[in-house]
């Protein structure tokens, strides 16, 4: 034990855990050479070295490539973590070289990226001005392992199931909405006052990709109506293409009410006079980050704006 304790504390270093991540990321000695810029055997010799100095095997090796062990998956999250640290270290340092006092990079899920985050980052501006503000919109598959290995701060949107994903931290800011239909307005369903789930049938079907968090909602919409999943169903992820389908193909769709009123005005999107159940609603929507990392000043005023603006602006969507 304090063998290990020494190797731990005198032999490990950042590009100890940059190779470790990048094994764990591509599970082969070829790609990971590329990938860090140094020979394959260099790649060999380091893990043996570390595996050596440890006296553990961090890797099995099999056809498929590289495979961690308990031991390699222990050590894998702790280099995550810290590579996670020194990214932050870094940033901060930067900003105070430059003048600036801070900095944040939000993950925005669909939901949040219209109207939520911008306003929020509006008020944060007017009283952090000098906070660097760096936006990425994704899906949950996209911002998730971003958020895990440390390349951006937060995510803003709907929730997953807790149980789905560990070393997360959640609070909900709003408990969720209802769900529409939509359509294109030049469908022919626009036109209509009264919309029942056979009239959707002879239109394609946009739904979100199996893994996004939405997906299980839309399921239980479609469970309700007992709506088959037709096999020229479109999975899609992104909003803009979403939208374009739904517009230019007559395809329909279920959106989240705030987005369907929000792009109800700007996309030429419809919302379906279909009734819709009740009791079916979105899972709450709120902020998403690492367990045991601290958080900057910057991420705190951030939710402080978020939980001052939500209803509001959830509200005036609904309303306008």
């Amino acid at each position: 034990m304090a063998r290990l304790d020494w190797y731990i504390r005198a032999n490990l270093r950042p590009r100890h855990f940059q190779l470790l991540v990048a094994l764990d990321e591509l599970r082969h000695v070829g790609r990971v050479a590329d990938y860090l810029n140094i020979t394959q055997p260099a790649v060999s010799k380091s893990l043996s070295e570390l595996e050596r100095g440890l006296e553990v095997r961090l890797f099995e090796r099999d056809p498929k490539g590289l495979i961690p062990t308990a031991f390699g998956e222990c050590l894998i999250r702790f280099s995550r973590s810290v590579l996670r640290e020194l990214n932050t270290t870094r940033d901060e340092l930067r900003h105070l070289k430059a003048g600036t006092t801070g900095s944040i990079r939000i993950g925005m899920l669909p939901v949040a990226a219209p109207a939520l985050v911008p306003r929020s980052v509006i008020l944060l501006k007017e009283e952090a001005p000098a906070t660097t503000v760096v936006l990425v919109e994704g899906n949950s598959d996209s911002l998730l392992p971003m958020l895990q290995e440390g390349k951006i701060d937060i995510i803003v949107g709907t929730l997953p199931s807790a149980p789905r994903h560990t070393g997360l931290e959640f609070q909900p800011l709003h408990p969720g909405e209802a769900i529409v239909a939509v359509c294109g307005t030049r469908n022919p369903l626009a036109a209509k006052k009264k919309v029942a789930v056979q009239d959707l049938a002879a239109y394609p079907l946009i739904i979100p990709p199996p893994d996004a968090i939405f997906r299980e909602h839309v399921d239980a919409i479609m469970d309700y109506f007992e709506m088959p999943l037709p096999a020229g169903a479109i999975e899609s992820g992104s909003m803009t293409a979403s939208n374009t389908f739904i517009r230019d193909a007559n395809a329909i769709s279920f959106y989240s009410q705030h987005l369907a009123q929000h792009y109800s005005r700007v996309s030429g999107i419809r919302i379906l006079p279909l009734k819709m159940p009740a009791a079916i609603l979105t899972a709450p929507i709120g902020v998403i980050w690492p367990k045991h990392v601290e958080m900057l000043a910057s991420t705190r005023l951030l939710i402080e704006k978020l939980a001052e603006v939500i209803d509001s602006v959830f509200d005036a969507e609904v309303e306008s």
